[in-house]
């Protein structure tokens, strides 16, 4: 009879973990069509922030709370799945791309997290507070300013994603919670506060993965910002770690003029004993431009970088 008690209750255990598939709230089901997996969605308010921040997490075909899983945190969230739903019509496709990577055992299965942006506060938001700091006063820093509109909030963003939403995504999903399998992940502005956040917290991310990174900051080709992010990078990327990091470019207007900035910090890199092809991978891409559309052509190679 006890072994039949016992017998009941390792059954009993077993479904009650196969059945956490859908998460607890505050997620339920999102609006949006995903071509693989499932797309939740929450509104987290942000204590660092002060206002509620939408959010999507996609979870891989065959998901279940008996296995664990990599994450990866993205930002502007609203561009990552369903092109329908976006501004420009195009979307990096973020359900398709990984579906088809782990259909084709090419990466493990990972969730991705979606943190939406707001158009009003997004350069503030994601703009390195630090990185201006150090630029010099002048043309560039009055430009960021007004771009900014004054407000800089990028500390207190990356501090939600440490403080509120890793800890809540780890309570509500099946997840690996250690730096080696926790990425973060943007293109853009996006690739900038990617970076920022791995050197601003190297125990909580292990990857950052920067695509078409606006290393420039503001106007066109100038070097006061790039060169202040080179300092601040040289003093404060981790070095003789397993963290890694993902760069790339296209060669078509617009991100053409991060060339010069993308090239600098490639020699930096190098120079901080990130080896090409272990802990850093780079690249430009042909005909290639600032867009959805063309990070969704290539997004397979920083995906399967990180992930393996």
């Amino acid at each position: 009879m006890k072994k039949l008690l016992f017998l009941g209750a390792i059954i009993a255990l077993l479904a009650s973990c196969t059945n956490t598939t859908t998460p607890e709230a505050p997620f339920e089901q999102s609006p949006l069509e995903v071509t693989s997996g499932n797309l939740w969605r929450a509104n987290i308010f942000s204590p660092e922030m002060n206002e509620t921040i939408k959010i999507d997490v996609w979870t891989p075909d065959g998901y279940t709370a008996l296995k664990q899983y990599p994450v990866i945190y993205m930002h502007d969230g609203q561009n990552l799945f369903d092109a329908n739903s976006t501004w420009n019509h195009q979307a990096w496709e973020i359900d398709s791309v990984m579906g088809k990577l782990i259909k084709e055992k090419k990466v493990p299965a990972a969730i991705v997290v979606g943190i939406h942006s707001v158009d009003t506060t997004r350069i503030g938001d994601l703009m390195p507070e630090r990185v201006v700091e150090m630029t010099p006063s002048g043309e560039v820093r009055d430009f960021i300013d007004r771009m900014c509109r004054g407000q800089y909030r990028a500390d207190e963003y990356l501090k939600f994603i440490v403080e509120t939403l890793k800890p809540l995504i780890d309570s509500r999903f099946s997840t690996l919670t250690d730096r080696q399998f926790t990425s973060i992940m943007g293109s853009s502005m996006g690739g900038l506060i990617s970076i920022y956040g791995l050197a601003e917290y190297p125990e909580v991310f292990g990857n950052a993965a920067c695509l078409s990174t606006h290393w420039t900051g503001a106007i066109g080709d100038n070097q006061d910002f790039p060169i202040a992010m080179k300092y601040y990078l040289m003093d404060r990327l981790p070095r003789g770690t397993d963290h890694r990091l993902y760069f790339d470019n296209g060669d078509c207007p617009y991100d053409s003029q991060y060339l010069p900035a993308y090239e600098m910090m490639n020699r930096l890199f190098d120079f901080l004993g990130y080896q090409e092809g272990v802990r850093l991978k780079t690249g430009v891409f042909q005909g290639h431009s600032h867009s959805e559309k063309s990070w969704s052509e290539r997004v397979d190679v920083p995906l399967q970088f990180i992930l393996k």
